[in-house]
């Protein structure tokens, strides 16, 4: 099958093109970035997701798009830029596809909840434009799309706390924690994110995927000196508004697809401090 995959060079659209690959499908990367590790049976076309028509070059013939092509910094002040890149650029990925008869496949946030309850049908207050910005691409699609609200996602490659935090604490750097730590999140695998993306081909409607557990910042902090028998040496710095008090994902709905997360914290931890 032939699969166009948004942000394909990106943290989570990497591993998923590798499976992608595995699995024996084609598949043909759209990115305004050059990979840093490419993968020699995938085909790159470099192009803008907010240029309708490098999208629809590189949509030609694809039956399914997985849409990962996002900016992804909660914490960005750039209202414009994040209107720009994820809602006007969901809309060039989303129309084509639409038109084509493509399967959609899009990555949406936890960030859509704010800190509202998180299931599926609860109604979504999000309090960053980041999480403005993915509920309103959500709007552009149908029933017959595949939507997946990932909460915190980490593992090789990942550039979220779990990762910055095992790499400052090894190499002795000082850890930030903004506010007093004690806000909560969900941490899912990498590898566990793009077996439930994977459903999406065969699957609609909207699910979360975590791991369906939280943890404060603290608390996760002392679970990497544990594992990595060192002492973090920690900051702390001023509370951002814009950042969600508690998050833990409710995957009931996504379970009875038949799907669950198999990596744990403690074992993600562990293969990202050895490698």
């Amino acid at each position: 099958m032939k699969i166009l995959v948004t942000g394909g060079t990106g943290f989570i659209g990497a591993h998923l093109v590798d499976k992608l690959i595995e699995l024996g499908h084609d598949v043909i990367v759209i990115s305004n970035k050059e990979p840093k590790r490419k993968n020699k049976k995938t085909k790159y076309a470099k192009g803008d997701i907010t240029k309708k028509g490098d999208v629809e070059k590189a949509m030609i013939g694809c039956s399914v798009v997985f849409h990962l092509a996002s900016l992804i910094d909660a914490r960005s002040s750039d209202q414009k830029e994040m209107q720009r890149v994820n809602i006007l650029g969901s809309k060039n990925v989303f129309s084509p596809a639409t038109k084509n008869k493509c399967k959609i496949i899009f990555t949406s946030s936890a960030a859509v909840y704010g800190d509202s309850k998180t299931k599926e049908d609860s109604r979504c207050k999000p309090i960053s434009d980041y999480g403005r910005s993915k509920l309103e691409a959500e709007k552009l699609l149908d029933k017959n799309s595949f939507i997946v609200r990932l909460f915190n996602v980490y593992g090789p490659g990942g550039k979220g706390a779990v990762n910055i935090f095992c790499e400052n604490i090894m190499e002795n750097k000082p850890v930030n924690i903004y506010g007093n730590g004690l806000q909560t999140r969900d941490f899912v695998y990498v590898s566990d994110v793009v077996d439930a993306l994977i459903l999406g081909m065969k699957s609609n409607g909207i699910y979360n995927v975590g791991s369906g557990t939280e943890i404060t910042v603290k608390e996760l902090i002392e679970k990497i000196e544990k594992i990595s028998r060192k002492k973090a040496k920690i900051n702390y710095l001023p509370a951002n508004k814009q950042e969600i008090r508690k998050s833990k994902a409710d995957i009931s709905k996504i379970k009875n697809l038949g799907w669950k997360p198999k990596v744990s914290l403690e074992e993600g931890i562990r293969n990202i401090i050895e490698n």
